[in-house]
């Protein structure tokens, strides 16, 4: 019964967060550019893990509230 419980508790997180979209296609560099190429390298590999799923704008605290949301619609837990 816990894990259906942790189940849906990650399906309810999944619906509070929404989806970034990312554009792709080249970029360009030339010299109005601000960026240096090992910046541009760095805010690559943060473009692929946000594509990947492994960085969340969702914090560890509104988590924890989601999860008393759901105990309180479940009742688990009265208000």
């Amino acid at each position: 019964m816990a894990e259906t419980a942790d189940k849906k508790t990650k399906k309810e997180i999944q619906k509070a967060t929404e989806a970034v979209q990312i554009e792709t296609g080249a970029i360009e560099i030339d010299e109005t550019n601000p960026f240096t190429p090992d910046e541009i390298t760095r805010m690559l590999k943060v473009k692929s893990e946000i594509e990947k799923g492994r960085y969340s704008d969702i914090t560890n605290e509104h988590k924890k509230l989601l999860f008393v949301q759901w105990m309180l619609d479940h009742g688990k837990l009265n208000s």
